[in-house]
């Protein structure tokens, strides 16, 4: 058998199976997860059930993986597990991020103060315990700051804080974020200046210290105070941002200051007056479909980087066409069980809609959070166009044609 690829966790397939799929016709899989194999049973070799409370324990699996199957690399495209990928593949003594450089992505406030150092533009941020000390730090940095969790993703329990009257809630639900499931996370809480302008990201491949990022989006954020993504846009760079070479720099120093190599990277930047300024660098692939985007827009393949990267093999980041690619996610912003879901729109009406994928069936309880809305997400469309202001007026017009109906009972086969 050629060398396997250890992939950590399978996650959702509506967001993760066109991932997977693409590593699988690289390398073969050894996947290690929590969860039982549904979905992902067609694409992989083996599965390792692992508990991901227990770090050592998943260290040791991995081990006695190695022992059976030659590891080519680690890969993880799953949040929690990007520190952990990085552990596992220095034990195993195979391509990998440095574990200190994941680590730092991990964490939120080890990230500002790497930035720092390194006179990366970023923002400023102190880290807290307190709705007492948030304020402090509030009126140190001055208003509006924002506030988060140390740790986490999609923008869970983040919120923007305008005067002292709003910090002690905005903490609180900062405070109180965590995952769904029980994977190690840093504590805490930061206090951050407000960057203002819009939202970006990068995903760059990072092979022997050389940085490449062929991949930009535009972020669309909704639901204020909060930073819900509401969906993204890919294009060509230069249909984004004034200066792509200039958010490049910035990325490359972002990477060299944390210590960042031999991975596959998710950056998030704000546009600002000043220039671009680091949000933060995520140690994997884009979530949100982003790399499908791509893929879609330019035919920039980063599935197949990141498994390459992971390898050790220099990746292929090669554009081969110029369109633009949206996602637009669907809420609703009633609490109850989903009655029934439906585009209202007649077949063919909408060539542009490259698919509609719905996360939820009729008799499934959405609960919308303040903050954590990404968890009453009903679906999403993904639409392709020529130009990023057409993507973007195809995203809204798909986005006022989803008609959603909820009542305040489940449905139930019991008497």
């Amino acid at each position: 058998m050629d060398p396997v690829l250890l992939v950590l966790s399978g996650g959702q397939s509506e967001y993760r199976e066109y991932m997977l799929g693409k590593i699988a016709e690289r390398y073969p899989i050894v996947l290690l997860t929590p969860d039982p194999v549904t979905w992902e049973r067609e694409y992989i070799t083996a599965e390792l059930r692992i508990d991901p409370a227990d770090t050592a324990e998943i260290v040791a699996t991995a081990r006695r993986a190695a022992q059976r199957y030659a590891v080519a690399g680690v890969l993880t495209y799953h949040e929690p597990c990007v520190e952990l990928a990085a552990v596992i593949a220095a034990e195993l003594g195979v391509p990998r991020c440095p574990p200190q450089g994941a680590a730092r992505c991990r964490d939120k406030w080890a990230t500002r103060l790497a930035l720092d150092a390194d006179g990366v533009p970023s923002a400023a941020a102190e880290l807290v315990t307190s709705a007492a000390e948030a304020a402090e730090a509030a009126a140190r940095i001055g208003y509006p700051v924002v506030v988060k969790p140390r740790s986490l993703s999609a923008s869970f329990g983040v919120s923007k804080v305008d005067c002292p009257a709003e910090l002690e809630p905005a903490f609180d639900r900062a405070f109180a974020s965590g995952l769904p499931e029980p994977w190690e996370h840093h504590s805490g809480v930061l206090v951050e200046e407000y960057l203002d302008g819009p939202e970006i990201s990068v995903d760059s491949a990072v092979h022997g210290g050389v940085v490449e990022s062929p991949v930009f989006a535009r972020k669309v954020l909704g639901y204020p105070p909060h930073f819900e993504e509401l969906g993204h846009v890919v294009a060509d760079p230069a249909d984004l941002v004034a200066d792509p070479q200039q958010v490049r720099d910035v990325v490359r120093a972002a990477h060299s200051a944390l210590g960042v190599d031999n991975t596959v990277t998710h950056t998030e930047l704000r546009l600002t007056a000043r220039g671009p300024r680091l949000v933060e660098v995520n140690g994997r692939s884009g979530g949100d479909l982003i790399p499908d985007l791509a893929e879609l827009a330019t035919g920039v393949d980063m599935a197949a980087a990141a498994a390459d990267v992971a390898a050790g093999v220099p990746p292929t980041l090669r554009v081969v066409r110029s369109r633009v690619a949206g996602i637009r996610f669907f809420y609703t912003d009633e609490s109850g069980v989903v009655d029934a879901l439906e585009l209202d729109a007649a077949e063919g009406e909408l060539p542009w809609l490259h698919r509609v994928t719905w996360l939820v069936e009729p008799g499934t309880l959405i609960r919308p959070e303040p903050g954590r809305r990404y968890f009453a997400r009903i679906g999403f469309a993904v639409v392709v166009a020529g130009s990023v202001s057409e993507c973007e007026q195809r995203m809204a017009k798909v986005a006022e044609l989803v008609r959603v109906r909820t009542t305040g009972r489940a449905r139930s086969n019991r008497p």
